[in-house]
């Protein structure tokens, strides 16, 4: 009869495992759009605008992505950048759930439950 040992170290890899391919996945297709953008803007001898993301309406942003505007792919690229970190969570909490270990989905639910409500509170307006 196998002993629930190499469960528990084999759960420690597995989550570090598939946490660094999110990290490492995010970065890359991050660090690809941005480096898209700054081709396709040279190519095009546009200037950049710096503008908050909020200035932009959503339907504004999928048309320029569709026609590979240059602004709208480097405003994507931070979105993942930004957005890697909150899938690290998920990916941890996924896998600790697979894993079954409770006390760690606890702790990744816990701060992914955080995560949301300030993103919803800063969307109210509440800071």
């Amino acid at each position: 009869m196998a002993s629930p040992e190499p469960h528990i170290h084999e759960a420690p890899a597995n989550v570090y495992a598939v946490v660094y391919k999110a990290l490492l996945w995010g970065m890359v297709i991050s660090s690809a759009l941005f480096a898209l953008g700054v081709v396709l803007s040279l190519r095009r001898h546009m200037v950049i605008s710096l503008r908050p993301m909020a200035a932009v309406s959503w339907s504004q942003f999928w048309r320029g992505l569709l026609h590979l505007d240059p602004t709208e792919l480097m405003q994507l690229a931070t979105i993942v950048l930004i957005l890697t970190p909150v899938s690290r969570v998920v990916v941890a909490l996924l896998t600790f759930w697979v894993d079954r270990d409770r006390k760690f989905v606890l702790v990744c639910g816990t701060v992914l439950g955080v995560i949301v409500l300030t993103v919803i509170l800063g969307r109210l307006g509440l800071h």
